[in-house]
C-alpha cells in the first residue's frame, strides 16, 4: 500500500462511544515496570507517556492494578487502588491529552500471574506451570465473597480513572490474569455459579461490565481487552470467545473489543516474537467484529501500511501498536505524515521490553531505541532508581550538546548496530564523525539478515543504513587500519565486532551462509552450536534444501536467548526439516567425522557456530599512539552479544565518549 493511501485511511478520525478520537492510532498498554514499591506513577511516567505515543488518537496507560494486595502482580506494577494513586496519575493523564490525544487506562488484577510473593487468587487453584517451578507459587481458588469485592474494586478503580481525568477504561480480560482465568475452562475448573458452562464463566465479568459502566460519567468510553483463545489444552476457543462478544455486546455498555491472543504460559501468542509471523489475531478481530462491537486490533503491527489495511479490509475500527511505539516514539506523526521509511522499526525481539525488563523485574527497554531507558543528555532527571541503574550508566552532570566540534575528527571503527547508533549520537552531540564502514554498513546484524531467516530485521537493516546516507557523519567505505592513525583525530571508538571462534575441522557458519562454502552433493550437513547463529544457520541450509542436524551441548536451542525463542525456534526448525541432537558435547575427529556421547556421526559439511570473541588488534594499536586521547571500545569489539547489547553498547560508548572530550576541552 503506497504510504499516502496508508497516511490518509489512518487520519480518519473515529466515534469510540462518547469520545471522538482524531485518527484510528492508538498506543497500546504496555507495562513499564517503573511505578514506585508502593504502585504509585513517577514523574518519569508523566514524561514517558508524553513522549511514547505523541501524535496517536488513544494513549492507553498499562495494567493498572485495583487494588493493592493480590491485584498487584510484579515490581514496579502500577495501581490505582486509592485516590492518592489516582491523584499520581492524573498528572500523566494531562500531559496525553496536552497534545490532542485521548488518555485511557487499562483497570486490572493479576490472578494467578502474580510473581510478587503473597497470596494469589485465580478462578480455581491451576497455577502458571513457569511460576509454580521457579518460585513455588500456586494460586487459591477466590471465593464467592472475594469475588464481590474484586467486582466493586473493578467499579471504584474506574470511578477514579475517571477523577483522573481518563477519557477511556479498558478492563483487562485477556493474557491469563484474573477475569482471563474466569473465562478459559482450562483454568476455571469451578462447579458454582462462575464456573462450568460458558454462560456461568463470563458472569464475573459481564458484573465488572456493569459496575464500572455504573461508576463511569457517560462521557468516558468503556473498553474489554479479550484474547481470541488461551491456547492452552482444553481452553477458551474463538468460536466461544465470538459468543462472549455478543454477550457483551447485548448488555449496550462496552463501547469496544481489544482483541488480543495468549496468557503468559502461551506467550508466543501474545507478543509474538520475530520468528512468529503476525496476523493470527488480526483474522480473529475481524471474526469478533461480526459479533456485534467494533474492535481494536493489535499483536505484531509495527509499519503502517499493515495497520491502514487492516482498517481497509473490516478487520477492525482501530489499530493498536505496544513495542512500535517503544522502538519509535512518533511511529504516528510519521506514519500520518505517510513518512514511512522514517519510522524506527520494531524488530520484535522481545529483548529489551520483555526478557530484560517484564521477565526480571526492571523498567521496560527497547532493543533499537536506547533513549527509552537512557538518561538525557541535556539533563540528569530519568525514571526511577531502579530504571536508571539499568542503562548501565552511572548519573553524571549534563554535558552540553552542539558545542564541541573542534576541526580533527572522531573516529567510529566499525558500523554494524553499535558502530552505527554511536556515529549518530557523537554527530548529534556536535561532533565531526569519520565512519569507517569496514566495507560492509549493517556488520553482524547484515550477516544475520543475509542468513535468510531475520526478515523482521530487514526493516531495520534499512533504517540504519538510509539514516546513515541522510546523516552529516562522514563515512569512509573500508577499514581503519592502525597506519591510519598517525593523522589528526580526538577520539576513537572501536566498534569492529568480533571473529568466529574456529574449530578444526569445520568451517565457519558465516562462510556457508555467504555462499563461500559450497554445500554438499551428499551427505548431512552438521551445524555444531546451538546458540543464535547456529539455529539460523540449520534453518537457513534447510529452506537451501541441505540434509541439516543441529548439535548443542545444551538441552535447549537459544537458551541464554529470550524465554519466547527456544520454543519458537524449535518448532521453526522442526518446520524446515532440521534434526537436533541436544545436551551432548559434539567433538570433531576430522572434516567428516564427529562424536557426540560415544557415537559417531559422519557428514558431507561441518559447520561451526561455537560464538565470537573480540578483535582486539586496532584498540591495542590505538591505545599506543593515543597520546591521551580517549579510545572506547563497545558492543562485540568489548564483549560479544545480542542486539541490543551492540545497539545500547553504542549509545552508552558515544556518551561516554562525548562527556570525556567536552571535559578535555572544558580542561584545556
Amino acid at each position: 500500500m503506497d504510504p499516502a493511501e496508508a497516511a490518509a485511511l489512518l487520519a480518519d478520525p473515529y466515534r469510540l462511544g462518547p469520545v471522538t478520537l482524531r485518527s484510528r492510532i492508538v498506543k497500546g498498554p504496555t507495562s513499564t515496570g517503573a511505578a514506585d514499591a508502593g504502585g504509585y506513577a513517577q514523574p518519569w511516567h508523566r514524561d514517558h507517556y508524553a513522549r511514547v505515543g505523541r501524535g496517536s488518537a488513544l494513549t492507553i496507560v498499562e495494567f493498572t492494578a485495583i487494588d493493592d494486595g493480590a491485584a498487584l502482580g510484579f515490581p514496579g506494577h502500577l495501581g490505582i487502588a486509592s485516590d492518592d494513586h489516582a491523584a499520581a496519575l492524573a498528572t500523566v493523564a494531562e500531559r496525553i491529552r496536552a497534545d490532542g490525544r485521548a488518555a485511557g487506562l487499562q483497570i486490572a488484577h493479576a490472578g494467578r500471574q502474580r510473581t510478587l510473593p503473597g497470596e494469589a487468587l485465580a478462578a480455581s487453584a491451576v497455577p502458571w506451570p513457569a511460576i509454580e517451578r521457579r518460585l513455588g507459587l500456586r494460586p487459591r481458588a477466590i471465593t464467592v465473597d472475594e469475588i464481590a469485592v474484586v467486582v466493586d474494586g473493578f467499579g471504584r478503580a474506574a470511578r477514579r480513572a475517571a477523577q483522573a481525568g481518563f477519557q477511556v477504561v479498558e478492563i483487562q480480560a485477556a493474557n491469563g490474569y484474573l477475569l482471563a482465568g474466569f473465562l478459559s475452562p482450562h483454568t476455571n475448573r469451578r462447579d458454582d455459579d462462575y464456573g462450568g458452562d460458558p454462560a456461568r464463566r463470563r458472569r464475573v465479568l459481564l458484573e465488572v461490565v456493569a459496575r464500572c459502566r455504573a461508576a463511569l460519567p457517560a462521557e468516558v468510553a468503556l473498553t474489554v481487552r479479550l484474547s481470541d483463545r488461551d491456547h492452552e489444552p482444553g481452553g477458551q476457543d474463538l468460536a466461544e470467545t465470538t459468543g462472549l462478544v455478543a454477550a457483551l455486546a447485548a448488555t449496550g455498555q462496552v463501547d469496544a473489543v481489544h482483541v488480543s491472543s495468549g496468557n503468559h504460559a502461551t506467550r508466543v501468542r501474545q507478543v509474538p516474537p520475530a520468528a512468529v509471523p503476525p496476523g493470527a489475531v488480526w483474522r480473529s478481530a475481524r471474526t469478533l467484529r461480526t459479533a456485534g462491537l467494533p474492535t481494536i486490533a493489535c499483536g505484531g503491527i509495527t509499519e503502517p501500511a499493515q495497520a491502514a489495511t487492516l482498517l481497509r479490509d473490516g478487520t477492525a475500527d482501530l489499530v493498536a501498536l505496544g513495542r512500535a511505539f517503544l522502538a519509535d516514539p512518533d511511529w504516528a506523526e510519521k506514519a500520518l505524515a505517510g513518512a514511512a521509511e522514517r519510522i524506527r522499526p520494531c524488530v520484535r525481539g522481545n529483548d529489551g521490553c520483555h526478557a530484560r525488563a517484564a521477565l526480571v523485574g526492571r523498567p521496560v527497554a527497547c532493543t533499537v531505541n536506547p533513549s527509552l531507558s537512557l538518561p538525557s543528555a541535556s539533563a540528569p532527571s530519568g525514571p526511577v532508581p531502579s530504571a536508571r541503574a539499568s542503562s548501565g550508566l552511572a548519573p553524571s552532570a549534563a554535558v552540553p550538546s552542539g558545542q564541541v566540534r573542534p576541526d580533527a575528527p572522531v573516529l567510529v571503527a566499525g558500523a554494524g548496530p553499535a558502530g552505527l547508533e554511536a556515529a549518530h549520537r557523537l554527530a548529534g552531540h556536535g561532533h565531526r564523525v569519520r565512519l569507517y564502514t569496514g566495507g560492509r554498513p549493517g556488520g553482524a546484524l547484515r550477516d544475520a539478515v543475509d542468513s535468510g531467516v531475520h526478515d523482521s530485521f530487514t526493516p531495520y537493516l534499512r533504517w540504519l543504513t538510509d539514516r546513515l546516507a541522510a546523516s552529516a557523519v562522514e563515512v569512509v567505505d573500508a577499514p581503519l587500519h592502525p597506519t591510519d592513525l598517525g593523522g589528526g583525530w580526538t577520539g576513537l571508538l572501536v566498534a569492529t565486532g568480533g571473529v568466529a571462534r574456529s574449530l578444526p575441522g569445520a568451517v565457519p557458519a558465516l562462510d556457508v551462509l555467504r555462499g563461500l562454502v559450497p554445500l554438499p552433493a551428499d551427505g548431512p550437513v552438521l551445524v555444531i552450536g546451538a546458540g543464535r547463529t547456529g539455529t539460523s544457520t540449520a534453518a537457513a541450509l534447510a529452506r537451501r534444501g541441505a540434509d541439516v542436524t543441529l548439535l548443542g551441548d545444551t538441552t535447549r536451542v537459544l537458551d541464554d536467548e529470550p524465554p519466547d525463542d527456544p520454543p519458537t525456534w524449535t518448532d521453526l526448525l522442526a518446520s524446515v526439516g532440521v534434526r537436533t541432537v541436544l545436551g551432548h558435547r559434539a567433538r570433531v575427529i576430522d572434516d567428516q567425522e564427529v562424536q557426540v556421547d560415544g557415537t559417531v556421526l559422519r557428514a558431507g559439511l561441518i559447520v561451526a557456530a561455537v560464538g565470537r570473541e573480540p578483535h582486539h588488534d586496532l584498540y591495542e594499536a590505538a591505545a599506543e599512539v593515543a597520546a591521551g586521547r580517549p579510545v572506547l571500545r563497545c558492543g562485540d569489539a568489548l564483549r560479544p552479544g545480542r542486539l541490543h547489547d551492540a545497539v545500547h553498547a553504542g549509545a552508552r560508548a558515544a556518551r561516554t565518549l562525548h562527556e570525556a572530550l567536552a571535559f578535555r576541552q572544558v580542561a584545556r
